[in-house]
């Protein structure tokens, strides 16, 4: 008795056990899809179904998902394992072209509790945990190519298809013979894309067909670009992706076919569950199953005759006994043998060749399909936009040069040297031809030149900018009145050593840099058969290249530094501070912008875009502040030739010269050692009280300037001459210092005396800067202290 009920308990325990561990056990569903899981077509319909049973059958953990596997077996690879990984124990490969890798990984953990649903056309009779999922898309096929036949007012139809490699050409033939069915006369084409979901070339094909008259065409693609392509040119579209296609395009789609996997997927998660998974199972599925496979409803836009005879023919397809798509006997004229009344099954579904035309149809055959790449230059408003600026630019800086050259004896430009405005201006010509040519789809040439272009244009721009002010900031702040003559010779070797330094910066990233121009795709918003130009180079010319930028940065901080320190000078036509500190400006906060861009490499067109823009719009404001303020003072004041420069303002070296002469004669006017006036600006008892006399200009003679343009030339006749004059003006100036001296506190009549003979040597100093004056040239400025 107590063995008895032992084996009672035993059985009773046992059964417990399983009722747990079968309470306790769950399934988790990894889905491998081809392609885009939003496609609205086959991997669409397969993550449906994984998301509605997942949802039916409370899973958890959550089923997981793999999109666009079809692109690299390795992707593919990884998927499973990382699908095995995570823990998943139904994995769905769900296109036929990984059947053989799902093989070979369900071979790989057969003795895993892990099972599989393989999409194939065979069984693996060593594998029983492998499902081979499959259905007849053949009668599908037949179907809506029947209906194109009856639809196509041109009496053409076409096919779009992966084609031999990917799958084989039984779909292309079941359209064939179903729209020849319908109409015998019927032309078919036929072409192929080399890949199940690749939308470009699908939507292009398609248009390839429409272009040869096609206005019904079926497909066995995974997406519906090839109908997009129908329904943009006006035709009907078919809803060939199980998809319902009304969902989406609403009435332009004719007709469809179905499809709803939830109920396969809930079937093999429950005997997943339940641990009643059927060996060396199959779920072959068709139209007259009504199990997975529909027809949809027609569109309006369908004629009730020819609904009416599709219908017939798809309750003809009901009966199983009924394939004309496999026993039509133009499927001899391929190669393909009889089995009885229909072609063998095997041979049928590995056929890779296409019918023929026979007596009554015509069949063309397109072959695989491969779209051109296409190149694509930079937009045509950007290159005719910056050209067109360009010239104009180029064109103004001529005027300007002319403008110069004619007029370099006037008063404004004589004070600006007109040889560096004319070199100023040669840069920015420079620098405008770099714009038209960065604005050029890049070849090996331009991409060197325009960085030579825009490089150097700014280094002869900035460079003789920056010298010319160098030597106005030497002459004028000059407390101690040393004696400086600075010819142009002596300034050419520094603007020379500025653009040598730059030529060998560029030297170094053209050497060193590899620079090409590459073809690209995928760039600027294009698609991967579109194409573009760009520069491109080595790691080397890159550090070159920001060696470059770093190079200009230096000369913009010293073009900034030169013109703040000139700001001291008193003269108006030397004191080009205010301009010249805004285009340097200017070009230093489009430089901050520039860099950023480059670094981060933005769209190709909008950085050649950014760095024309910059460019023009600094060079051209730059010309504006520099030359357009001389050119307006020219015409409203006017031209003001052989005239010289006088003081209105008080600088360092003029602050200092009028100390020196209170604190040697005292206060008051005073005269200076030629006899003139000095302008003594720090002494308060001479400041004009009435608004009137302030606003007065100062009158000079023309012994009474500071600064005496003499050319290269007669710099030395002049020494010579001013060597004499400077022993004569130092004899005088000891004289008027004795006279002072001797005649404090004499009467009026002394001091009109030493004011007749000091008159005399006015006389003297008169004649001789009369020579002075009469040597002006256009160059370089010499400051003498004794001309003060």
């Amino acid at each position: 008795m107590k063995i008895k009920n032992f084996i009672y308990f035993l059985i009773y325990f046992i059964f417990l056990f399983k009722v747990i561990n079968g309470q306790n056990k769950t399934c988790k569903i990894s889905v491998l899809l081809s392609g885009d899981k939003s496609d609205l077509g086959y991997n669409y319909m397969m993550n449906e179904a994984r998301v509605l049973a997942e949802s039916q059958l409370h899973m958890y953990p959550f089923s997981i998902y793999y999109e666009h596997l079809e692109e690299s077996v390795l992707e593919a690879e990884h998927a499973i394992q990382d699908s095995v990984d995570k823990g998943a124990n139904l994995i769905v490969v769900s296109s036929v072209i990984h059947f053989s890798l799902g093989v070979k990984y369900a071979t790989k953990y057969k003795d895993e509790p892990i099972y599989w649903i393989i999409r194939g056309s065979r069984l693996v009779p060593t594998l029983p945990k492998v499902v081979i999922l499959n259905f007849n898309s053949f009668e599908l096929h037949y179907l809506l190519g029947y209906y194109a036949g009856l639809a196509t007012k041109s009496g053409v139809v076409g096919f779009v298809s992966p084609g031999v490699g990917i799958n084989t050409l039984s779909c292309d033939n079941s359209f064939y013979i179903g729209a020849k069915y319908a109409r015998p006369n019927i032309t078919f084409l036929d072409i192929h894309t080399g890949s199940w979901y690749n939308p470009e070339v699908s939507y292009k094909a398609a248009q390839k067909l429409i272009e040869n008259g096609a206005d019904v065409i079926g497909m066995s693609q995974d997406d519906m670009s090839v109908q997009k392509a129908l329904m943009d040119s006006g035709g009907l579209g078919l809803g060939v992706t199980g998809y319902p296609g009304h969902y989406q395009f609403g009435s332009d789609v004719a007709y469809s076919y179905l499809t709803n996997w939830t109920n396969l997927f809930i079937t093999y998660a429950n005997h997943v569950i339940n641990d009643d998974w059927p060996a060396f199972d199959s779920f072959f599925t068709n139209l007259s199953r009504k199990d997975a496979i529909f027809m949809d409803e027609f569109s309006f836009r369908v004629p009730i005759d020819i609904q009416t005879k599709t219908k017939i023919e798809l309750e003809n397809l009901m009966n199983t006994s009924y394939a004309p798509y496999k026993s039509d006997p133009i499927l001899e004229s391929i190669g393909l043998q009889f089995s009885g009344n229909w072609i063998n099954d095997t041979q049928f579904r590995a056929n890779t060749k296409i019918l023929q035309s026979d007596g009554d149809s015509t069949v063309i055959y397109f072959g695989l399909y491969t779209i051109p790449i296409e190149f694509v230059d930079y937009p045509e408003s950007l290159k005719i936009g910056v050209t067109v600026v360009s010239g104009f630019c180029i064109f103004l800086c001529l005027i300007s040069m002319i403008i110069v050259i004619k007029f370099k004896e006037a008063k404004v430009i004589k004070s600006s040297s007109p040889i560096f405005c004319l070199l100023i201006l040669f840069g920015c010509i420079v620098i405008f031809v770099g714009c038209i040519m960065f604005a050029r789809s890049p070849t090996d040439g331009s991409c060197r030149s325009r960085v030579w272009l825009l490089s150097l244009g700014y280094t002869i721009f900035l460079g003789n900018l920056m010298v010319k002010n160098w030597r106005i900031w030497l002459l004028f702040d000059n407390p101690k009145l040393k004696k400086r003559a600075i010819t142009n010779w002596k300034l050419y070797p520094w603007v020379s050593g500025i653009v040598i330094i730059d030529v060998v910066i560029l030297s170094i990233w053209q050497a060193l840099g590899e620079i090409v121009a590459e073809s690209r795709t995928g760039i600027d918003s294009l698609t991967k058969y579109e194409y573009r130009n760009v520069c491109a180079s080595s790691d080397q010319g890159s550090i070159a290249l920001y060696l470059l930028l770093v190079f200009h940065g230096l000369i913009l901080l010293v073009a900034c530094f030169i013109s703040f320190k000139i700001k001291v000078v008193d003269i108006e036509e030397f004191n080009e501070s205010k301009p010249i500190t805004t285009s340097v400006y200017i070009i230093t906060f489009c430089l901050f912008i520039v860099i950023p861009i480059m670094v981060s490499s933005p769209t190709v067109t909008t950085q050649t875009t950014i760095i024309c823009i910059c460019a023009l719009i600094t060079t051209m404001l730059s010309i504006i502040l520099l030359f357009g303020t001389k050119f307006f003072k020219m015409i409203t004041i006017g031209l003001e030739l052989g005239q010289t420069f006088v003081t209105s303002t008080k600088s360092s070296s003029h602050s200092q010269r009028t100390k020196s002469s209170k604190s040697s004669n005292g206060s008051g006017p005073k005269n200076n050692a030629f006899g003139g006036n000095v302008l003594n600006l720090d002494d308060d008892s001479d400041e004009i009280s009435s608004e009137k006399e302030k606003k007065k200009p100062i009158e000079t003679n023309p012994k009474d300037h500071m600064a005496v343009f003499t050319s290269d030339e007669e710099t030395s006749k002049a020494s010579k001459f001013s060597s004499e004059q400077f022993s004569r003006e130092q004899i005088n100036d000891n004289i008027i210092l004795d006279n002072n001296n001797n005649n404090n506190g004499n009467d009026d009549d002394e001091k009109q005396k030493d004011e007749r003979e000091i008159k005399e040597e006015k006389l003297l100093v008169s004649e001789i800067q009369a020579k002075r004056l009469s040597l002006e040239q256009n160059g370089q400025t010499d400051i003498d202290s004794n001309d003060v």
